[in-house]
């Protein structure tokens, strides 16, 4: 079922972290920065890391490629003050 999902699985050695995000059909074992898979000591420890993982994923922008850079640059253009010299054109003129 398409639901989000945290959950731990048992390993030998100790137990996986897992989430589960609405537009995948797996399981997706928490891994460390080499991609190793992590395994804890405990089922609590795993679940409380899958739970973080899962709010760290909600957390983030969720955008398509190239739409958040072209919202924070769209933004900047607005909001950042004109340089000296572009508002002291603009006044000359008016």
């Amino acid at each position: 079922m398409n639901k989000f999902q945290i959950g731990s699985e048992a390993v030998a050695g100790g137990h996986h972290g897992w989430i589960r995000k609405v537009h995948r059909a797996t399981n997706e074992i928490l891994r460390d920065s080499r991609g190793e898979p992590i395994i804890f000591a405990t089922q609590d420890a795993a679940k409380a890391a899958a739970g973080e993982a899962m709010v760290a994923y909600l957390n983030t922008p969720m955008l398509r490629d190239g739409a958040r850079v072209e919202a924070i640059h769209k933004a900047e253009a607005f909001f950042k003050p004109k340089s000296a010299s572009v508002t002291a054109a603009t006044e000359s003129l008016a």
